[in-house]
């Protein structure tokens, strides 16, 4: 291959990647791969970018690393049911989540929606409606590629990019104190606790760690505040958590 031709192969690639990059991404969770399978072709016959997980563990595992644009959820799995991802879930993302299950009576309808889901459909199910309600829940949320705008406007996140822009300063943040400014900026204004914190952004099993996540957000404010000592966008709530100014 000459070198132009190279050239011209590697530059379609990369255009070929920018473009992927810019789909909306719908994670596909359920534990029978042969649905999983049959929804991602309709979902990519549609335009979309699915992503998959077999189990409950692994689609909180996704959520937290790909940042997903719509999670497709199943109930009936084992080790953790669907109705425990959705709790999960809604402790550090707000990612609409549409229920894909077999079960379909009105107390089970309930149940889902009162953990955390956005929509709710039945199996066997057809996939032009399925299409139209994962039109409907898109509409209701901005692309990823849009801004984090938080902070009085004075802290932007890229998320493609991973930049942070402190009034209009670029800011140096390790990965995660990026990931810990990123879930109090995606919920500006209100107040996130600490258990929704160190779960969302280290894992279960840092639940009860306090003292590191102070560590942390001293270390977060020291690069963001004009004063650390007197915070004024990332505020403490005695007691409970740590806010975002909206």
């Amino acid at each position: 291959m000459s070198s132009l031709s190279f050239s011209v192969a590697r530059l379609l690639r990369a255009e070929e990647s920018e473009g992927l990059m810019d789909l909306r991404q719908i994670l596909v969770v359920d534990d029978e791969a042969g649905l999983r399978e049959l929804v991602k072709i309709n979902l990519e016959h549609e335009g979309y970018g699915v992503l998959q997980a077999d189990s409950g563990a692994e689609a909180l595992r996704v959520v937290q690393q790909q940042q997903p644009d719509m999670v497709i959820l199943d109930v009936m799995m084992p080790i953790m049911d669907g109705w425990e991802v959705c709790r999960r879930l809604r402790d550090f993302s707000q990612v609409p989540v549409l229920m894909l299950t077999a079960l379909d009576q009105t107390k089970d309808i309930i149940t889902g929606l009162d953990n955390g889901a956005d929509d709710y459909l039945a199996k066997p199910f057809n996939m032009d409606e399925l299409n139209a309600r994962i039109r409907a829940l898109l509409r209701r949320v901005p692309s990823p590629n849009r801004l984090v705008i938080a902070a009085t406007n004075q802290v932007s996140i890229d998320r493609q990019k991973r930049e942070v822009l402190v009034r209009t300063t670029p800011v140096d943040l390790t990965p995660t104190e990026y990931d810990l400014l990123l879930l109090l900026s995606e919920n500006a204004g209100s107040v996130m606790t600490h258990e929704q914190l160190l779960r969302g952004v280290w894992g279960q099993e840092y639940t009860k760690d306090n003292d590191y996540l102070k560590v942390y957000i001293w270390h977060l404010r020291r690069k963001i505040e004009e004063d650390p000592r007197e915070p004024k966008l990332l505020l403490t709530e005695w007691g409970v958590g740590y806010r975002m100014a909206p």
